[in-house]
């Protein structure tokens, strides 16, 4: 199993990260050594992540807004420099792709993808180029460092000699030791958060610095507890390929002025006149954290699976995500693979 890029910092600091896999059979830190105090850092101070259940895409040309402008569900054509956007590709029949960040630079498009979706993602858009003056490049040495938590813009503004970026989906430029790097400003990870991505062969000096500023590592289950509780599901964990958008409580995702794209007609058409059957709830769990892809039942009869679930020390239980069948409304009794538990509203309510 490959280190996290964490490691080789943590270890001059007495403290080795403690192997996990993701939902995307990812490698990664479930924690280094003490998950209680990480959650602490990523709910009330700040938490470094090292987020390797993503991967980036590149798309650079003249035409690279206007080409994926009609592929995904947000706005690209609009964004300047400096803007970004959380969006989704979705196929002719309206169904999930992929989940997408989507930051725009000078000179080119920077997308954040999860694990495994690059080379998927990428020859879906290759199929679409035709006269557009785009090219489409993976960046595999690309690491995504996240600073998680209330203090993560104080530390971010430090780093970047003066603002962090404000709106969600924004990002600024800032330099560390001669490079440029941008400093992200992400939306959909529970807490105030802000990556910045560089190359897997640096990102190991950065990460040292950025604990010695304050942060403290913070692994996939102190991350993955923080997106639960809020409620934000996650492509390839909670839902995939099998969903429509209004199926997984990613509503901010879709823009019903922007125009035509792939897969437009049937979203359109749900949200203008109809409904969907399923929606992403959340599940108290009267016993452990049960297994992803467990089974949901309610009166014997099965309204869903569970996604990503953990046990919550905020609410004294253990708690899940699942994509249920509409008729299990908030506060109804259902069982999880035979334990009972209870649909509640998203996002949890944390005291």
């Amino acid at each position: 199993m490959p280190e996290s890029i964490l490691a080789p910092p943590l270890l001059d600091l007495g403290a080795e990260p403690v192997p996990g896999e993701t939902a995307d059979g990812v490698a990664a830190a479930a924690h280094y050594g003490d998950p209680a105090a990480e959650l602490r850092a990523v709910t009330a101070g700040c938490g470094l992540v090292d987020r390797l259940w993503v991967e980036h895409l590149e798309l650079r040309g003249e035409d690279r807004q206007r080409f994926l402008h009609g592929l995904v569900t947000c706005d690209v054509k609009s964004l300047a420099p400096g803007g970004g956007v959380y969006g989704l590709f979705t196929t002719a029949q309206g169904k999930l792709l992929a989940e997408a960040r989507i930051e725009a630079h000078a000179d080119r498009l920077l997308l954040e993808l999860p694990a495994g979706l690059t080379a998927p993602v990428a020859e879906h858009l290759g199929r679409f180029v035709v006269a557009d003056r785009v090219e489409i490049t993976p960046l595999p040495e690309l690491r995504a460092l996240t600073l998680l938590g209330p203090e993560a813009p104080r530390l971010a503004a430090a780093l970047a000699g003066g603002e962090p970026p404000a709106a969600r989906w924004s990002h600024v430029t800032a330099s560390w030791r001669d490079r440029d790097t941008s400093l992200f400003h992400d939306g959909r990870l529970g807490a105030p958060a802000v990556t910045v991505r560089l190359p897997a062969a640096e990102a190991g000096e950065l990460a040292r610095e950025l604990v010695s500023s304050g942060a403290r590592p913070a692994g996939f289950a102190a991350a993955e507890c923080l997106r639960v509780e809020a409620g934000i599901g996650r492509f390839g964990a909670d839902f995939g390929g099998e969903r429509f958008p209004q199926e997984v409580g990613a509503d901010e995702a879709l823009d019903f002025e922007k125009g035509c794209y792939l897969g437009q007609e049937v979203v359109a058409r749900i949200h203008y006149r109809g409904k969907v059957n399923h929606r992403l709830a959340g599940l108290v769990v009267d016993g452990e954290p049960p297994p992803a892809g467990s089974l949901v039942s309610q009166d014997g009869e099965e309204c869903g699976r569970s996604g990503t679930a953990v046990r919550s020390s905020r609410l004294a239980a253990a708690v899940a995500l699942a994509v249920l069948h509409r008729r299990a409304e908030d506060g109804a009794r259902v069982e999880v693979d035979g334990t009972p538990a209870r649909v509640a509203e998203l996002p949890f309510a944390v005291g």
